[in-house]
């Protein structure tokens, strides 16, 4: 396994003493790990570990710093990175980019409590988002939109090795009292709260002595000002020491009676705390964000309200005065930091989310259309499957049909979708605003429409598969051409799937109807009797009036089958057919069963099940038909059935082939109208339903 770490920069703080930590784990579990930063005092450390480091200005907060996007994926291929992790939000960005550009993957950690500003989202954007607290994840989740399902809890670690722990300390008696106050200076980090804290305990306990670690930054002098005239204002200037930047943070922590972390806002974690934890040290803390994971009021610390300046200060007190208490806060403290806060919990959990997110593909293969053209996406779907075994595979489908893909075993979820609303831009954006949040890796677009272009696009899915259609077609960075010649619809979504590396072509439908709906369907046909049935489908999509062969047609090819071969017809459709339906049973009388727009999907597929073979047009129970391998006669007049007919094992295909087919209109402009589909006779329909009727063993055998 082999990693890139990419942060601002490797000057001396808690984020950057993390890497280099993690850096040293890692090449002790012989993998390999390789950073990115500005730059900054560590990074010998980095180099006597053979780490290889690359300096490039990823710290810079403007729009010049895309010009390293390129440099940056140069590096992920030359190094041959499994995995780029981003700690901040500038290098996030550029990372993101990046792996979109070399597709690896891409972990983020929350190391503090991000502004809710768009610049600021890319955080919740790696394929795992690490928080090093509950409070951070809690976070990332109500006010990101960050899926709980890619968030990581964990915490900060240390090398244990690098902190003596003194277990005696508080039992040897000492004249001046030390206090430890560590962290970068900034009003919201407390500092000041903390010197009028200490004001008030010298009234009580003189003889302590304050020592403030950490700087404002380079350049930055204001804060600094004021805490240094506050020591003036309340005469500490003879108890309080400044020590800016320290390297020693051990050394300090192991000499000091008290750690106190008086920040007014939420700390992210609070690693200074688990390090006083190390050596053994006792903690007074304010109760906010991460501090709560490590310090439990009463039992290993003492937890004071944000800018309590007299609860700080009676806090210290208590354990500077009670240096029993504080042997038994600091052992408890060490043993947390035993349990739950080392280097090697840290590194193992850090590499087994590498291992999660180099494994783990999430695909979402989109198919909107109607049943049929759902019913042809399986195999893809079982081709898919084959070819990524442990990926997360999910359907977006319409919701008026999504029953009929919950059997799919070739699905891990199926996401239904009002596909109306598809083209309503507000629902266009929040549906892919949810999308984005669950964190994709590939789509599939099966639909190839300009909508579902968009959405994938807007989703943030990195691969994103399908045929370029329309303007929208540029969407998509893994597109693929339509054919110029016809070709049949499974053998053409393979184009695009070969694209995804499936190797191994398979065109066998598949389709499962549910037990419930199949009882249904047999007690209907057991009230019926016992005479083969054959299956009418005289309707079609409101839009392709041109695709129904003629009412008066179906009429005499019912009469003939009912006389010459004792049938029982069945009209199948949808509600949108149930009135003709009704009107044809009515005038055919006795034997014509009509079950038009009386049928859930899932009982549909039961009944087209149960039939001795299907007379239809180009619509969804051809489909179903070709995929329940019961025998079927279509007929195709707009449309081309060499791009359009699914492949079926008991099939008779009828078209004319007129020089204005296939037309693909909704209405016919020829003169003689709907030639193509009237010039097929019911004498020619008939031929073939008996062809397949006599392969079929009687039912009262």
């Amino acid at each position: 396994m082999k990693t890139i770490q990419i942060l601002p920069s490797l000057e001396v703080g808690g984020v950057e003493r993390g890497v280099i930590d993690l850096a040293r784990a890692v090449k002790a579990r012989g993998d390999e790990m390789v950073v990115i930063s500005s730059g900054g005092a560590l990074v010998a450390q980095l180099h006597k570990m053979g780490v290889a480091h690359y300096a490039l200005p990823v710290h810079k907060k403007s729009l010049g710093s895309l010009a390293l996007v390129g440099r940056i994926a140069e590096i992920i291929q030359r190094e041959r990175a499994d995995v780029v992790h981003a700690r901040s939000r500038v290098p996030a960005w550029l990372a993101l980019m990046a792996c979109w550009k070399t597709q690896v993957p891409l972990v983020t950690t929350c190391h503090g409590y991000y502004s809710n500003h768009f610049l600021s989202r890319v955080m919740g954007w790696g394929k795992r988002v690490i928080v090093i607290s509950r409070a951070v994840g809690r976070h990332m989740i109500d006010d990101f939109g960050v899926s709980p399902e890619r968030i990581r809890l964990i915490h900060r670690g240390i090398d244990l090795t690098q902190f003596q722990y003194k277990p005696g300390k508080y039992g040897e008696p000492k004249k001046t009292l030390r206090i430890v106050n560590v962290g970068r200076l900034s009003p919201i980090k407390g500092q000041n709260e903390f010197l009028k804290a200490v004001h008030l305990l010298r009234r009580d306990l003189p003889h302590v002595e304050a020592w403030i670690v950490g700087s404002e930054g380079k350049g930055k002098q204001r804060y600094t000002e004021k805490l240094q005239k506050t020591i003036q204002h309340l005469g500490l200037s003879s108890c309080v020491k400044m020590l800016g930047t320290r390297q020693d943070i051990p050394e300090l922590l192991a000499q000091a009676d008290l750690l106190v972390l008086s920040t007014l806002i939420p700390e992210a974690f609070g690693r200074v705390i688990v390090e006083a934890g190390a050596v053994g040290t006792a903690v007074v803390a304010t109760r906010v964000g991460g501090i709560l994971d490590v310090i439990d009021h009463g039992e290993n610390g003492l937890l004071v309200q944000p800018g309590d300046v007299p609860g700080l200060s009676a806090a210290m007190l208590d354990l500077l005065k009670d240096r029993e208490k504080s042997r038994v806060f600091g052992e408890r403290l060490r043993a947390k930091t035993e349990a739950f806060f080392t280097l090697d919990q840290m590194a193992d959990k850090t590499l087994s989310v590498y291992h999660e997110v180099k494994k783990e593909k999430k695909i979402l293969v989109i198919k909107l259309g109607a049943m049929g053209d759902l019913i042809l996406a399986v195999p893809s779907l079982r081709m898919l499957r084959e070819r990524y075994p442990e990926a997360r595979l999910s359907l977006l489908v319409d919701k008026k049909i999504a029953s009929v893909a919950s059997a799919c075993p070739y699905l891990d979820e199926v996401i239904p979708v009002d596909r109306a609303r598809l083209s309503h831009l507000p629902f266009l954006l929040k549906l892919a605003k949810k999308f984005r949040r669950d964190g994709y890796d590939i789509s599939v677009d099966f639909q190839n429409s300009k909508w579902t272009h968009l959405f994938a696009f807007l989703a943030g899915i990195p691969q994103r598969y399908g045929f370029r259609r329309g303007k929208m077609g540029f969407l998509l960075n893994r597109a693929e051409r339509y054919a110029q010649v016809p070709e049949p619809p499974v053998q053409n979504q393979y184009r695009i799937l070969k694209r995804l590396g499936v190797q191994k072509f398979s065109d066998k439908l598949e389709l499962w109807s549910d037990p419930r709906s199949q009882k249904n369907i047999e007690e209907r046909l057991a009230a019926a009797g016992a005479k083969k049935r054959v299956g009418f489908v005289m309707g079609s999509s409101p839009k392709w009036p041109t695709k129904r062969w003629p009412a008066a047609s179906f009429r005499a090819l019912a009469d003939k089958l009912r006389d010459e071969l004792d049938c029982q017809i069945f009209l199948i459709g949808a509600s949108s057919e149930a009135a003709e339906a009704e009107k044809f049973a009515a005038e055919a009388g006795e034997g014509v069963f009509n079950w038009a727009g009386k049928t859930s999907p899932r009982e549909l597929v039961a009944a087209v099940k149960a039939m001795d073979a299907v007379v239809t047009g180009d619509t969804a129970p051809l489909h179903i038909a070709a995929a329940v391998n019961t025998p079927v006669v279509a007929f195709f007049g707009p449309t081309d059935s060499r791009r359009h007919m699914p492949p079926a094992e008991q099939a008779t295909v009828l078209s004319r082939r007129l020089p204005c087919q296939p037309c693909y209109k909704g209405k016919c402009r020829n003169p003689e109208t709907l030639a193509c589909l009237a010039r097929i006779s019911a004498q020619e329909v008939f031929e073939a339903v008996r062809h397949h009727l006599e392969k079929v063993p009687s039912l009262s055998a």
